[in-house]
């Protein structure tokens, strides 16, 4: 009989031990679980963030009216020393090396949208358009001519189309575009002046 009583005694201390080793495993797997899907979430957020920051082009307010936070992927040394002189509000001089820029590269937009910015940071709205629309010629869906252009407008009185620049980033520049939200901000502030 003790015999008998020692089996059951081992026998329920083995499936204790069993279902202690299966709830320690449920654990283990459940925590693997949760790692694997904060990493993932992880990479998700890194790779949303490194592609926000490829290109940037008046990212807020404050860069719309310093122009500060502009971005250009590989820029040339004439790109580099303009974005740097608009950054210090040195706008006749970034002018200089913007126009060396476009000479020897007609086709860059972003060149052309930062000539854009500089000319009406210095009053030359004519100069300032033109470049503008020369940006948006190349690339139509320019996310910082298609802001600063409406801004111009906004400057020139011209509410219709700063709302048309608008309308225009809205069909092109959807998730956190803070091109759409500096200028929505720049037009309510308009709205509410005028």
């Amino acid at each position: 009989m003790k015999q008998v009583k020692d089996n059951l005694a081992t026998r329920k201390g083995t499936t204790r031990t069993a279902q202690s080793r299966a709830s320690t495993d449920d654990r283990t797997a459940a925590y693997r679980s949760v790692c694997m899907l904060l990493a993932g979430l992880a990479v998700a957020a890194l790779i949303g963030f490194a592609s926000a920051q490829v290109f940037a082009a008046g990212t807020d307010s404050s860069s719309s009216s310093s122009g500060s936070s502009y971005k250009v992927s590989n820029p040339s040394k004439a790109m580099r020393m303009a974005t740097s002189l608009i950054s210090k509000e040195k706008y006749a001089e970034a002018l200089a090396q913007l126009e060396t820029e476009v000479a020897a590269d007609p086709k860059n937009a972003d060149a052309w949208n930062l000539t854009g910015f500089a000319s009406r940071k210095l009053g030359d709205y004519s100069r300032s358009e033109k470049a503008y629309d020369t940006a948006l010629a190349i690339n139509p869906k320019h996310a910082g001519a298609l802001e600063y252009k409406g801004e111009l407008y906004l400057t020139l009185k011209n509410l219709a189309g700063a709302e048309e620049m608008l309308s225009r980033l809205k069909a092109n520049c959807s998730f956190n575009c803070n091109e759409l939200k500096a200028l929505r901000k720049a037009i309510n502030l308009y709205k509410k002046a005028n």
